[in-house]
């Protein structure tokens, strides 16, 4: 995606995959004015900055934020599902107690720490 936008006086052009400039565009245009100029992306992507934009009121930075927690919302719940997996699989009883592989549940940990990160930049990108 190529999105041409003028923050402040100047003007700036942000290129890359949908989920980057759009972070970019909100880590940094928070606190400045925000016009879009133009752009250029692919059918579905231009489909959905044409929707959240008018969901949006034409504001561009509260689009980009929301577009952005998207992502990151969808990371969070593909990791959930992995853990709900890990733990299905690691399950294992012995005299009607549930037991959980120690190895497994170490990956859980680390998955459920990666969830923490993701919520702390989320957090880092919401716009009022």
């Amino acid at each position: 995606m190529e999105l041409w936008v003028k923050i402040g006086d100047s003007k700036k052009k942000l290129q890359g995959s949908f989920r980057s400039v759009m972070e970019s565009l909100v880590k940094e245009g928070k606190g400045k004015r925000v016009e879009l100029l133009s752009f250029h992306a692919g059918q579905k992507e231009r489909r959905r900055l044409k929707r959240e934009l008018r969901a949006n009121g034409k504001d561009l930075l509260r689009t980009a934020s929301s577009i952005a927690v998207w992502f990151y919302t969808s990371d969070i719940r593909k990791l959930r599902r992995r853990i709900k997996d890990l733990k299905k699989r690691a399950r294992y009883l012995s005299k009607g107690e549930v037991f959980y592989c120690p190895k497994t549940m170490e990956r859980v940990k680390e998955l459920e720490e990666k969830i923490q990160d993701i919520k702390a930049k989320m957090e880092e990108l919401r716009v009022g």
